[in-house]
């Protein structure tokens, strides 16, 4: 029995959906449902059971229930206790890039203020490879950033993966596409990330891999790029996060998955290989991470 397969458990019996309590875990629904099959498995038992209204609890599952929110609520105690114990000016240092900050450091930063009230945390939104260079020069604890991390000195651990989304007008042939490979905007005027954002540089490596150089302008704003594609004046690439936040109030808009791999966006904890962390900072990784679990 792991810890994770009783976060699992939990969250599938507070959404009483498999998918939505995915959603919330950030894992395949196919992931969650082999999770909690193993643990019943390992129990002998189920622990749901169907009906049209949603999942619901078996007896197995209703005897498990204030047994593995206790485990839960044993567990954060006792990574507190082990963590809690901070100098009142101790503080941690974090980096991210657009996109996460609603979902990771929003959460993340709230959590660690109540749990640890002598200790801060301080962070700042940037580009990827800025964030990855706040890391190696040392003012930063820590970067979250999409990849692919190229810098030997630093480690990185995929937090979650998402799709990069192509931001285009509804008009335009495209736009009937399930999917779009990177040759199909070989014609297509587009606004790109600057230099510093990670996809852009696997963009342009496929695109010349592909034989051609794209036709583009640069353009750091997700928004920017939707109003681009609302007049019909250029596609964009965009995360699916935020794309998917901004496509609520567009009209002639709409979004497209990459087909290659590559384009995935792949965003990663990342921070100095063998480097020591404070207190502070391993406690922040904590709450972090519980985030991305919960």
């Amino acid at each position: 029995m792991e810890i994770k397969q009783l976060v699992y458990f939990l969250e599938a019996y507070k959404m009483q959906s498999f998918t939505e309590a995915a959603k919330n875990c950030i894992i395949t629904t196919q992931g969650l449902h082999v999770s909690i099959s193993r643990l019943e498995a390992e129990l002998g038992c189920k622990l749901f059971f169907r009906t049209e209204t949603g999942l619901h609890l078996t007896s197995a599952g209703e005897y498990l229930l204030p047994k593995a929110m206790e485990i839960i609520k044993l567990r954060n105690e006792t990574m507190d206790h082990f963590l809690q114990k901070e100098e009142k000016d101790s503080s941690v240092t974090v980096f991210f890039i657009r996109g996460t900050v609603e979902k990771l450091a929003l959460p993340s930063i709230a959590d660690f203020r109540v749990r640890y009230p002598d200790s801060e945390v301080f962070f700042k939104v940037d580009q990827d490879i800025k964030c990855m260079q706040a890391v190696l020069d040392g003012n930063a604890d820590f970067a979250i950033c999409s990849g692919p991390v190229q810098f030997r000195e630093l480690s990185a651990k995929l937090l979650f993966s998402k799709n990069n989304v192509l931001v285009i007008n509804k008009n335009h042939p495209l736009s009937k596409k399930e999917s779009v490979s990177v040759a199909d905007l070989k014609d297509v005027d587009l606004a790109l990330p600057r230099e510093n954002v990670s996809i852009r540089n696997t963009f342009l490596q496929l695109c010349r891999k592909n034989g051609f150089d794209p036709k583009f302008t640069e353009n750091d704003e997700p928004r920017t790029a939707f109003n681009c594609a609302e007049m019909g004046l250029q596609a964009g690439i965009v995360n699916e996060i935020s794309a998917k936040k901004l496509l609520k109030d567009a009209l002639n808009t709409t979004i497209i998955p990459f087909s290659e791999p590559e384009m995935r966006w792949d965003v990663f904890l990342v921070k100095k290989k063998d480097a020591p962390l404070s207190k502070a900072a391993r406690a922040y990784e904590s709450c972090l991470r519980k985030v991305i679990v919960t």
